[in-house]
């Protein structure tokens, strides 16, 4: 019987930006998690709900198209709205026309800062990660006991 971790499971969100990072081709690589004091953290899955949203304008369709329940996706969009002095996320209730949601454009801002602070960060340490890269052999798989 397997013991179980003392670390803290990966959501769904988070495993699938990690399952995107891999497209690339590259094993190793960075990433970066930006912490906000006891706000919460700004990582891979908050900013692929955020880019979904403003792909599909829907709560709903991100965080289906992630595999994630819904509640759990309004769960780390509040954390985001009430982290910040502006608003993320906007919401607009259904009805005739239907609701939906969008980034502000302060969320707008937000991803593209977080783009360019992974962008700095991965020109930084290119080398040093290409030579992990070089040295990476990808753990096997162990058969269920």
């Amino acid at each position: 019987m397997r013991k179980s971790s003392r670390f803290r499971k990966r959501s769904v969100g988070e495993q699938e930006a990690e399952r995107n990072a891999f497209k690339s081709g590259k094993q190793v690589r960075l990433m970066i998690r930006v912490a906000f004091g006891a706000s919460g953290a700004l990582g891979p899955g908050k900013i692929q709900l955020m880019e979904l949203i403003e792909e599909h304008g829907s709560i709903t369709a991100a965080s289906a198209a992630m595999g994630m329940s819904y509640r759990r996706a309004w769960v780390l969009l509040k954390s985001l709205n009430e982290a910040f002095k502006d608003e993320v996320v906007a919401t607009k209730h259904g009805g005739n026309k239907g609701g939906g949601a969008r980034l502000t454009p302060f969320g707008q801002t937000l991803l593209a800062r977080y783009q360019g602070i992974l962008d700095t960060a991965n020109a930084a340490v290119a080398d040093e990660l290409e030579a992990l890269e070089q040295d990476f052999i990808e753990w096997a798989k162990t058969p269920a006991d």
